[in-house]
């Protein structure tokens, strides 16, 4: 499942309009984005930053993770849809398969991190806004 398909559907599943999710997202936080900007990144015609799904999941009342992980069954899939460098990163860290999953997701302006340096930043990134979240809600 594509992350705009997956943004689209939590909004149907809790039966909000691009207005009322805009006004939870202002509630936990930060700039809202616009409402035109909330359907483009629905139609996948916008790519989040990381601060953006951040606020996003907040707004779901979600972890970042579980706002990212797959929709569709992983049974029986194997590690070849995974980018080489994303194993070899994955392996190192002694990732668990959901956070394979998450950083799988990862892209900026229609690319995904190539090297294991690129993935290291990436899971860094989004370990400071998953710890960040935790010790807000503790």
């Amino acid at each position: 499942m594509q992350l705009s398909d997956r943004l689209a559907e939590l909004r149907q599943e809790r039966g909000l309009t691009l207005r009322e999710l805009r006004t939870r997202i202002d509630a936990v936080g930060g700039s809202p984005p616009s409402i035109s900007y909330l359907s483009e990144l629905e139609r996948g015609q916008a790519t989040p930053s990381l601060d953006t799904l951040s606020r996003l999941a907040r707004a779901y009342d979600l972890s970042l993770q579980d706002m990212l992980a797959p929709v569709d069954d992983q049974e029986g899939q194997t590690d070849a849809q995974y980018p080489p460098s994303l194993l070899e990163f994955a392996h190192e860290r002694g990732l668990s398969d959901a956070w394979k999953e998450a950083l799988a997701r990862v892209e900026y302006r229609g690319k995904r991190p190539d090297s294991v340096m690129e993935w290291e930043a990436i899971y860094g990134i989004l370990r400071a806004f998953l710890d960040r979240d935790s010790a807000a809600n503790e």
